[in-house]
């Protein structure tokens, strides 16, 4: 009996390593499932999304109870749809923090590892970098600083493209571009751009003997590349960033994103910022930006939204289903799409 039981313990192993390996390589498997989310952005609750009046300790006590609940959730999914966490991708679409102070971001950091571990991606929002730059001090600008580095040393090296490069000038360092990375995933070309594909800025952080300058720049050279080798490919290509409107960037860098999308056949946008807006984007000037490509908005921890896609088996479309109030059993289709 005994030996019986550690056989089946062993068989058990056994399968459990077959099955992450399966995993371990980016090609080795066709996702069924994709999980978007954003705006973690601690501390942020309900209450700020409305003006409304909150002690710092009931926000933060309230901003970790949400992001908890909705990470737990997230997690759940995971578990009940697939053996190994990884073969669900969890993408985070911008704002992990409310203001990209380092406590901020170590707490959102913790917070998400202790749900998910390792497995998921994410990037930046305004309310990580662009808010803060030249309102943080001690040293300058270190919150957008912090933000970005925290980025680099997750990504740098360790996806198929990033968009970040250093030199040396004037015996400082200069870290220069877009931030955006791209991930393959079996099928699937996941793209993030961070804020939004235009965005672009310029500062200093540290103290005076050891100051680093950050050059961001916008991210469509880098993003034509990016789109170029994902068509060559023939993979489903999916971006992803943060803000779907109000970009920084001209007229013409707009319409230069919105003929690239077109020309190599995006399938669909995910984005976050818009946190009581959930689910399929009807923007105003939408079309100005994206033109027929579809574009979805998750909402945010503080709303208790996000969205799940299905994979259909033969890989020609795309049903999203938005979780409302955290609760992914009860989550509604509301768009099926064809893979371009």
């Amino acid at each position: 009996m005994f030996l019986d039981k550690r056989f089946k313990v062993i068989v058990c192993a056994l399968l459990w390593v077959v099955t992450c390996s399966a995993y371990s390589a980016q090609d080795d498997y066709f996702p069924r499932y994709l999980i978007f989310t954003s705006d973690p952005q601690y501390p942020w609750t309900e209450s700020s999304d409305h003006g409304w009046e909150e002690s710092t300790s009931e926000k933060e006590r309230r901003s970790q109870w949400l992001i908890e609940t909705q990470y737990s959730d997230v997690a759940n999914f995971r578990r009940n749809f697939s053996p190994v966490a990884a073969a669900i991708p969890v993408m985070i679409n911008g704002d992990m923090t409310a203001f990209g102070h380092g406590h901020q971001r170590s707490t959102v950091k913790a917070l998400l590892e202790k749900k998910l571990g390792e497995d998921y991606d994410y990037g930046l929002g305004n309310h990580d970098y662009e808010n803060n730059v030249n309102d943080c001090q001690f040293p300058e600008n270190n919150c957008a600083a912090g933000s970005i580095l925290d980025l680099r040393e997750r990504y740098w090296g360790k996806v198929s493209s990033f968009d970040l490069a250093a030199r040396e000038e004037g015996g400082s360092k200069v870290f220069y571009g877009s931030l955006a990375y791209s991930r393959v995933v079996g099928d699937i070309h996941l793209t993030q751009l961070n804020n939004e594909p235009t965005y672009s800025v310029g500062f200093s952080s540290g103290f005076p003997l050891n100051r680093v300058r950050y050059e961001v720049t916008d991210a469509l050279d880098w993003l034509e590349r990016d789109l170029q080798r994902a068509r060559s490919a023939g993979r489903i290509i999916i971006l992803n960033m943060h803000k779907p409107d109000r970009w920084k960037g001209s007229d013409q860098q707009i319409a230069r994103f919105k003929a690239m999308i077109e020309r190599y056949k995006v399938t669909a946008v995910f984005a976050g910022h818009l946190h009581n807006d959930p689910g399929r984007y009807f923007g105003w000037n939408r079309e100005d930006y994206f033109g027929d490509v579809p574009v979805f908005l998750s909402g945010g921890a503080s709303n208790q939204t996000y969205l799940i896609v299905d994979v259909a088996p033969d890989r020609q479309s795309l049903k999203v289903h938005q979780v409302n109030g955290n609760n992914w059993p009860s989550r509604k289709e509301i768009a099926i799409i064809p893979v371009r």
